[in-house]
């Protein structure tokens, strides 16, 4: 999945991870439905029976294969609550339950690249419970990135961008070298769409003066920094009242 245009209102989010196809934004995305068309009398009864039957076996491994994948993160995630329930103080532990957490609400990749996979059942659950998680492991060890990084995806994969804006600039801003382009570019997705425009503003900026400028993402936040600088504007002009008409008679 590709990023587009970075918007001031994304839709939602992935779960992990901060670069370019990891935040779900209202970029338009085109879903390619793809139905099998059969025509009345085409071709001979033998050869549609043959295409019926391989497009019921293929739905049927495809769904097999989606129940045992859900069956084993199941039990991934069973096993890590038990880990961390023996061990409570440890980081690790503690961190591992929260990505079991975050990969149960993560959905199963397609096999079919046209096809978008489906959200898992109790997705927002199991995200909130990532979070819970998430927080414990920050009582553990206060300064693992690590964790400011997950706890923020979640955030912004819930739509909670006011809580994961000040993450994502505490790390942006003890970001180094390489990482540093990403997490600068992460803060102005959640402080654009928390509608913190400063925030997003210096965020985005700051993205721009430390990318490659063979990074396509820098024309795109270029174009989003003067869209955002417009709704500033936009927001702190007063609508004008309209005027009442009165009565002559």
């Amino acid at each position: 999945m590709g990023v587009g245009t970075p918007q001031l209102r994304p839709a939602g989010g992935a779960v992990n991870g901060y670069g370019r196809t990891h935040v779900k934004l209202r970029f338009g995305f085109a879903l390619l439905l793809v139905g099998a068309l059969i025509a009345a009398g085409c071709g001979s009864d033998s050869k549609d029976s043959k295409d019926k039957g391989s497009t019921k076996t293929t739905a049927t491994t495809k769904s097999t294969s989606t129940a045992t994948d859900t069956e084993d993160k199941d039990k991934a995630l069973a096993s890590a609550k038990k880990a961390f329930a023996k061990k409570s103080g440890d980081i690790d532990l503690c961190r591992d339950l929260a990505m079991k957490y975050i990969s149960v609400a993560s959905p199963t990749s397609s096999t079919d690249p046209k096809v978008a996979p489906k959200q898992p059942k109790g997705r927002e659950k199991n995200l909130k419970s990532a979070v819970k998680t998430l927080k414990t492991c920050q009582q553990i060890d206060t300064k693992n990135v690590d964790v400011k990084q997950m706890i923020s995806s979640a955030y912004m994969a819930l739509n909670q961008y006011d809580d994961a804006a000040p993450l994502l600039e505490e790390i942006a801003k003890g970001s180094k070298g390489d990482s540093a382009p990403n997490a600068y570019y992460a803060w102005g997705l959640a402080a654009g769409n928390a509608q913190n425009y400063d925030d997003a503003i210096a965020a985005w900026t700051k993205f721009v003066t430390l990318s490659d400028p063979k990074d396509t993402r820098v024309a795109q936040v270029q174009q989003s920094i003067k869209a955002l600088k417009l709704a500033k504007k936009q927001a702190a002009t007063p609508a004008k009242t309209p005027v009442a008409a009165t009565d002559s008679s």
